[in-house]
Formats: structure tokens, C-alpha cells, sequence
């Protein structure tokens, strides 16, 4: 907080917020939406009255920015793990799209929060939110660029190759289910077989 004499930076980091707290915010806001959730909502999710909840968090905001930066700090991480393990491009987009995937599949509310909520963080945080999501696209579009390199894939813009490979994947959120008759990993390599197929050269 900033006292009345004070001019409030933009840069503004929120405070680390409890794991439990950021998972009851994910749970409401994956339900309400971020406009329909509200504190006593969360407060209740967690247990606790909503006077309580503002000793661990100072407004809703900073809820949603904390499930944005937790999600796709580990959905890159994760990824990254795997690309590095690959030994071609063919295997590291495979990879990747196992992770995309299983953490779909893994984080369905998160990810719901992500994908729908992600306008509602303004400003330098959404910046921050925006660079870590170009960063991790820019792993799959390395991919795609040193395939073309190496004359395993078809030389096409890897910035749009990459929003429709990894779009196959983020949308499982809207109808995959886990408990269906197919694993997240079995429908990622059919996306995989889908892109790859596509990507390679005659």
C-alpha cells in the first residue's frame, strides 16, 4: 500500500500469496469468471472469513496475477525439461506437445483462468504476463526454425506454425477429459502426428 504522499509506481510487484489461497481464486474464478468472482467467494473456497483473506492478499488482482505467473512459470519450465531431452526437432515438438497437454489436463482450471481471464490484468503486470507467455511460444518457434534449418521441416513463418500447433493443445481445456478414453499423452502425439506430417518435407 501507498501512503497519501506517495506516488505508486506501476512496477508494483504483488506479494507472494499462499498456495491454498491461489488455489481457491483458481477454482472461483474458473467458475464465476474473474468479473463475477468476489473475495468473500475465495474467502469462503479457502475457509476463512474475508476480513482474514485481505491479511494475505490486498485486492483480487492480485489473485489472478498470481495464478498467470505460477501457471506459465511451470508450463515452461516443464517444457523446457523436455525440449532439452529431445534429441531432433521431430522429438522435441512431440515433446512439447505432451507437456501442453498433460498439463491441460492437469491444470484445467488454471488454464481456464489463463486463456478467458487474461485481459483483466492490466498494465506492467500484464507486460510481465505477456513476455513470459512470448517466451515460452519462442521455444516451439526455435523448434520449428532449426527443423527448417536442418531440412526436416518446411520452411513456413514459425510464429503462426506455433499458435496453431500449440492452440491444438490449450484448447483441450474447453473438451478433453481426463478420465475419457484416451490419456493426454496419446492425444498429444496424434497432434504431434497431425503437425508433423504437415511440417515435414516429401
Amino acid at each position: 500500500m501507498t501512503s497519501a504522499n506517495t506516488t505508486p509506481t506501476v512496477t508494483e510487484s504483488a506479494p507472494a500469496v499462499r498456495a491454498d489461497i491461489v488455489e481457491a481464486a483458481t477454482r472461483v474464478f474458473s467458475e464465476h469468471g474473474y468479473d463475477g468472482a468476489s473475495m468473500a467467494q475465495i474467502a469462503a473456497e479457502v475457509g476463512m472469513r474475508k476480513p482474514s483473506l485481505y491479511h494475505h492478499v490486498r485486492k483480487k488482482e492480485d489473485l489472478l496475477f498470481a495464478i498467470h505467473g505460477q501457471l506459465i512459470d511451470e508450463l515452461t519450465l516443464e517444457t523446457r525439461q523436455a525440449i532439452d531431452a529431445a534429441a531432433d526437432p521431430a522429438a522435441q515438438l512431440a515433446a512439447s506437445l505432451r507437456v501442453a497437454m498433460t498439463f491441460v489436463s492437469r491444470n484445467r482450471d488454471a488454464v481456464t483462468v489463463f486463456l478467458q481471464e487474461n485481459r483483466a490484468v492490466r498494465g506492467e503486470r500484464w507486460d510481465e504476463v505477456v513476455g513470459k507467455r512470448d517466451a515460452y511460444e519462442r521455444m516451439v518457434q526455435e523448434i520449428l526454425s532449426n527443423g527448417a534449418a536442418t531440412g526436416a521441416f518446411v520452411n513456413i513463418p514459425p510464429k503462426i506454425a506455433s499458435k496453431a500447433i500449440l492452440a491444438m493443445a490449450n484448447w483441450g481445456y474447453t473438451w478433453f477429459n481426463p478420465d475419457g478414453p484416451m490419456s493426454a499423452d496419446e492425444v498429444a502425439d496424434i497432434f504431434a502426428r497431425i503437425a508433423l506430417t504437415g511440417l515435414s518435407k516429401p
